[in-house]
């Protein structure tokens, strides 16, 4: 005698018929027989008067009726208490990440994450730059990969790898081969960059004012590879990091002579909030990793 059995018997008590019954379990009336009648032989009773007009029960099936409600609602509430301590068990984490960051990051970092601590639900959007800032602070996401520059007073952070940025030249385009690129060599050329939601096209026009001249900006995208493809069709001069960084391909990553124009990925969280431990975990991990 199993649960599933006393369930099969107490669904013909409900619907009366054999037929009705299976129909509602999802199995088919011969299995429910079958399953009906190895409990009749385990316990030597008949559990059903059997006619043409539908199904019975003998005084042994009224017993076990009886007694079958509150064994399979005992055993329902067990395996529900058991299901709840295993979800409290597991944690859930929600990430934010600016585009490229996980890219930069390597995606294999994440799944090392996910292969180590499978009870951890993770979880990871992408936003751009600044949208990643807000669903931190309106609680969207419990941490946040970002890119530096951000409001000190609104977030803790800690630095996770500072990347070199490039200008993404094609190798028919007369300034490929200079050893150091500088933002006035800039000054007359279609550049290709991320959109005006991106910390990397704010901190690029700065620099460009600095120098005393306006960007030509071509092109603008979120998609960081895009950027990319368009630098090797000699579309413009891309601004990026060297994540996509190929062997033979069409374009020379051609370093800044300013060593300050860089992309910084920090781990952010909201301020004066507590990091929990999936958090703390988290934190630690990818801060080991780069």
């Amino acid at each position: 005698m199993d649960i599933k059995t006393l369930k099969y018997f107490l669904q013909i008590c409900k619907d009366g018929s054999f037929s009705k019954a299976a129909k509602n379990l999802y199995i088919s009336q011969q299995g429910l027989s079958k399953a009906i009648g190895n409990l009749e032989k385990e316990i030597n009773v008949d559990l059903f008067y059997r006619h043409a007009n539908g199904n019975e029960l003998t005084k042994y099936g009224e017993y076990l009726k009886s007694k079958a409600i509150s064994i399979v609602y005992q055993f329902d509430i067990l395996t529900e208490g058991i299901k709840e301590m295993v979800d409290e068990d597991k944690g859930y984490l929600r990430v934010g990440v600016s585009y490229g960051v996980i890219n930069a990051l390597s995606i294999d970092i994440i799944k090392e994450f996910n292969n180590l601590y499978p009870d951890i639900i993770l979880t990871i959007k992408e936003y751009t730059d600044f949208n990643c800032e807000e669903a931190v602070l309106n609680g969207e996401v419990d941490l946040g990969f970002a890119i530096h520059h951000f409001d000190s007073d609104k977030f803790n952070s800690q630095l996770v790898k500072s990347k070199k940025l490039y200008a993404l030249i094609n190798k028919n385009h007369n300034l490929c081969d200079i050893g150091k690129i500088e933002f006035k060599d800039l000054k007359n050329e279609k550049i290709i960059i991320n959109s005006n939601h991106s910390k990397l096209r704010h901190n690029f026009l700065i620099k460009c004012l600095e120098n005393e001249f306006d960007p030509n900006i071509a092109i603008e995208t979120d998609e960081i590879v895009l950027i990319h493809d368009l630098s090797k069709r000699n579309e413009g001069i891309g601004i990026s990091i060297n994540f996509a960084h190929t062997p033979n391909c069409k374009i020379n990553y051609v370093p800044f002579k300013d060593e300050t124009f860089v992309w910084d990925i920090y781990m952010i969280t909201k301020k004066d909030i507590y990091d929990n431990k999936y958090i703390t975990l988290f934190k630690n991990f990818i801060l080991s990793r780069v």
